[in-house]
C-alpha cells in the first residue's frame, strides 16, 4: 500500500510538470499565434528569394528559320522632375531609342514623377544609353517575346501578354508547353546583410518546349505580299489566302486580312486580331461542284457519257435558279467546266439529298479541321430532315450551308489526293531545349471519301475549267493546273442576300498529275468586279507562279540543254 508521504511527492511533481508543460504551451502560443508576424518577418528579413524567369520556346518554320523566341531588352523610363534639361535630353535620346525626340521632349517634361519612355529595346542599347549620360533617365533589364518576321504570319503566332502568357495564336493554343517553369534562388544574410554562401539554394528555369511548324516562311511572304495587292486593288473588306500540300494536310502558308503586327497587338483592335481562314463562314458557291460531281460519280447516278441541257434558269420546285448564260447541250465535264447551274443541279436530284448530305459531311463540310488555333468555326450544314424543297437546288450551287475557308480548301485538297481527306497540319513536332524530340504529328489521314479513280476524273475535269472554263486567269505557262471558281452571294440580317455583296473565291492544285500544293484565295465584298474567276484567280496564278519558281519545279516541255 503506497504512503501518504509517496502520493503528496508524486502529486506535487505532477503539478510542478503540468504547470512547466503549460508555460510551454502558452509560450508556443504567444509566439507562434500572437507574435507570429514578427518572427516572420525577422526571417524574411535575413532569407531573399529571387525569381529566375524560364524563357519561353522558341517556334520554327520547317526550314529551321526562327518565328518567335524570347530576347534580352531594356525598358527605359525617366523621372521628369530629376531632368535638367529636357530639350538636351531628348536630343540625346531620340538616335538611341529611335523615337521622336518633339514626343520624347513633352514626356521628359511631364510634371510626374515616372514616365516610361520606351519598352523593348535592344539589350545592345544599353552601353550608349550609359555613355548618354542623362540624369534622371534610367533603365531596367527584361526578357521580351521577339518575331523577326513580324508582321508575317501575325493571324497564326499570336502574341504574348506582359504576363509571359499567350493570348493568341499558337502562343496560345501551346502556351503550357512554350512557357517553361520558372526557377528561383534563396539564401541566408547575416546580420550585417551579407550573403551566406552556404545557405544557396538554386532551383533553375527550366526553358520552354519548342515548335517546329509546317510552314514555310518563303512561301508566306508571296502569300502575304499578294493578299494585301488584292486587297487595295479590289477594295475587299477582308481576305484569305492559304497554301496546302494536299497529299500531307500541312498548311505551308496562312495569311488573314485585315490583319495587324503581333509586336504591336495593342495598336490594332481586336477585331484585327482574328483569322479569318478559320473564323469567317462563307457560302462557298460554286466552288463545292465537284465534290457534288465527286459524290455523284462515286454513286453511279451519272457517267462521262450523259448529256444536259440549259437554257439558262431552271425550276427547283416553285423557284427560278438561273445560270450565268444559256449553256445548250452540254456533257457531264461541261457542267463543271462552264460551272453551269441548271447540269449541276439536275445531279444533285439524282443524288437525292441524303447522298448528297452524306458526302458533302464526309468531306468535312460544317466541322471543326481540328486545325491547333483558337476560335476555329464549326460552320453549317444542315441535315436533310431540315431542308425546305428548294434545298436540293441551293446546296448544289453552294447555298444554304456556311463553312470556313480551311473547311473548303481541305474538302477540296481531297479531290487531288486521290479521294483521302486529310486532318490539316500546322505542328510537325515539339523539341526541347536541346533539340530532342518529344512528340511528333505525322500526316492524319481523316477518311476515304470517294474512290482514287473518281477523284482523278474530277479532278481532270477541273483542269479543263483552267484551261477552257472559267478558270483561265488562274493558268501559269508551262504547267498543268486543277482549279474551280466560285462567286458566292452574302445572307444579310434576317437571312436574306445583300444585293452587291458577294465572296469571290478560287482554289487551285498544281502541278498535275501530282499536285504538291494547294492554294484557296478567298475576298470578301470586292467592289467593282466581283467573279471569283475575274479576280481570285490572278491572285491565284501569281502565287502559284512564285510558289513554283521558288521550289524549282520544272515546267513541262523544258527545253534541256546540254554544255
Amino acid at each position: 500500500m503506497l504512503s501518504q508521504s509517496f502520493i503528496r511527492r508524486a502529486a506535487l511533481l505532477s503539478s510542478l510538470l503540468f504547470f512547466l508543460l503549460g508555460g510551454v504551451v502558452f509560450r508556443l502560443f504567444y509566439l507562434q499565434i500572437l507574435n507570429h508576424h514578427l518572427y516572420r518577418e525577422e526571417v524574411l528579413r535575413r532569407f531573399t528569394l529571387d525569381e529566375l524567369l524560364a524563357l519561353r520556346g522558341e517556334i520554327f518554320d520547317q526550314n529551321g528559320e526562327v518565328l518567335a523566341r524570347d530576347v534580352e531588352a531594356l525598358t527605359v523610363y525617366a523621372c521628369p522632375r530629376v531632368v535638367p534639361d529636357p530639350s538636351q535630353a531628348a536630343a540625346r535620346l531620340a538616335p538611341l531609342l529611335a523615337e521622336d525626340e518633339e514626343k520624347l521632349r513633352e514626356r521628359l517634361s511631364a510634371h510626374t514623377s515616372f514616365v516610361v519612355l520606351r519598352a523593348g529595346v535592344p539589350s545592345s542599347v544599353g552601353n550608349a544609353l550609359r555613355e548618354a549620360r542623362v540624369d534622371g533617365v534610367y533603365w531596367v533589364r527584361e526578357t521580351r517575346r521577339f518575331y523577326p518576321k513580324a508582321p508575317l504570319l501575325s493571324a497564326v503566332l499570336g502574341f504574348v501578354g506582359k504576363d509571359r502568357k499567350g493570348l493568341e495564336g499558337l502562343e496560345y493554343v501551346f502556351d503550357n508547353l512554350l512557357r517553361g517553369r520558372d526557377g528561383y534562388v534563396t539564401f541566408e544574410r547575416d546580420a550585417l546583410g551579407h550573403e551566406i554562401p552556404t545557405t544557396v539554394t538554386l532551383h533553375p528555369p527550366e526553358k520552354g518546349k519548342n515548335l517546329h511548324l509546317t510552314i514555310d516562311t518563303t512561301i508566306q511572304f508571296f502569300v502575304e505580299e499578294a493578299l494585301d495587292r488584292a486587297m487595295e486593288r479590289t477594295k475587299a473588306k477582308r481576305g484569305v489566302i492559304i497554301v496546302n500540300d494536299p497529299k500531307t494536310g500541312d498548311i505551308l502558308a496562312l495569311a488573314s486580312r485585315p490583319g495587324f503586327d503581333n509586336r504591336r497587338f495593342q495598336e490594332f483592335p481586336p477585331e484585327a486580331w482574328r483569322n479569318y481562314a478559320i473564323n469567317m463562314v462563307i457560302e462557298p458557291g460554286s466552288t463545292v461542284k465537284p465534290l457534288v460531281l465527286a459524290a455523284a460519280l462515286e454513286e453511279k447516278v451519272v457517267t462521262l457519257g450523259d448529256t444536259f441541257y440549259c437554257s439558262g434558269a431552271t425550276r427547283v420546285h416553285n423557284h427560278r435558279v438561273r445560270c450565268i448564260k444559256a449553256h445548250g447541250q452540254e456533257k457531264l465535264e461541261d457542267v463543271l467546266i462552264n460551272s453551269c447551274n441548271v447540269g449541276i443541279i439536275s445531279v444533285a436530284q439524282r443524288l437525292g439529298k441524303e447522298r448528297l448530305y452524306r458526302y458533302l459531311k464526309g468531306f468535312g463540310l460544317g466541322e471543326r479541321t481540328g486545325v491547333p488555333l483558337p476560335g476555329e468555326e464549326e460552320g453549317l450544314l444542315r441535315q436533310p430532315e431540315q431542308w425546305s424543297l428548294l434545298s436540293i437546288g441551293a446546296v448544289a450551287i453552294g447555298q444554304e450551308m456556311m463553312i470556313t475557308p480551311l473547311q473548303l480548301l481541305v474538302a477540296l485538297s481531297s479531290i487531288a489526293n486521290g479521294g483521302m481527306l486529310m486532318r490539316p497540319r500546322l505542328v510537325q513536332r515539339v523539341t526541347d531545349a536541346l533539340g530532342n524530340t518529344l512528340e511528333a504529328f505525322p500526316p492524319s489521314p481523316v477518311r476515304r471519301v470517294v474512290s482514287e479513280k473518281t477523284a482523278r476524273l474530277v479532278l481532270s475535269m477541273m483542269e479543263k475549267v483552267v484551261t477552257e472554263g472559267t478558270g483561265k486567269k488562274a493558268q501559269v505557262v508551262g504547267y498543268r493546273i486543277a482549279g474551280k471558281t466560285g462567286t458566292g452571294q452574302k445572307a444579310g440580317q434576317g437571312g436574306r442576300y445583300v444585293p452587291g455583296a458577294y465572296y469571290s473565291s478560287f482554289v487551285g492544285f498544281f502541278p498535275l498529275p501530282d499536285p504538291r500544293f494547294g492554294v484557296l484565295v478567298v475576298l470578301d465584298e470586292p467592289q467593282g468586279e466581283y467573279y471569283g474567276g475575274d479576280i481570285a484567280a490572278p491572285v491565284f496564278q501569281e502565287v502559284a507562279e512564285r510558289i513554283l519558281r521558288y521550289r524549282g519545279v520544272i515546267p513541262e516541255r523544258a527545253e534541256v540543254e546540254a554544255f
